[in-house]
């Protein structure tokens, strides 16, 4: 249950990104229009770019409140998992257990149990591996994104460029 808890964080940071992706690109396009029209010498209006930042704020705040939402009630089931974890590690004979506060840390409690669980019972690595590929795919999911964000909001100015010369 320890890893599952770290995968979950996974899904809970792709869901957040995706929720994320509509309003920045948007705004992209939005302030690239600004942009296209100053460029070609007419006057953009002094409120122009709050009255964008107005129309997309439910729309960011939505999807930054429902992450932080899910990434909390994941942090705290990966903190009581930690514990009963810990607790049933004790009840199956386990006289050495890695301390279930280490939950805290995220990724750190999945690792060490896997270690210790191993040294005494010469298996049980699965959780320290799954652990490590969700952290993996976390890292990844998040360079992936601002990549692919970063291509969309070059590609939305590149477009108001050709519209203007």
């Amino acid at each position: 249950m320890t890893a599952w808890t770290t995968v979950a964080a996974v899904a809970a940071t792709a869901v957040s990104l995706w929720l994320m992706s509509g309003p920045m690109l948007v705004y992209v396009r939005h302030i690239a229009e600004l942009s296209g029209l100053s460029a070609t010498g007419a006057r953009v209006p002094p409120g122009a770019m709050f009255a964008i930042m107005f129309d997309l704020m439910p729309g960011i705040m939505t999807a930054s409140l429902v992450g932080t939402a899910l990434s909390w009630a994941i942090y705290a089931l990966a903190i009581v998992a930690g514990y009963r974890d810990y607790v049933q590690l004790g009840r199956l004979g386990y006289p050495k257990r890695f301390h279930w506060a280490w939950s805290f840390l995220s990724p750190v409690y999945p690792i060490g149990r896997a270690v210790v669980v191993r040294r005494q019972a010469g298996a049980g690595s699965a959780t320290m591996w799954i652990a490590l590929a969700a952290t993996a795919a976390s890292i990844l999911l998040s360079i992936g994104w601002s990549f692919w964000l970063m291509t969309a909001m070059f590609d939305a100015i590149a477009s108001m460029r050709a519209m203007v010369a």
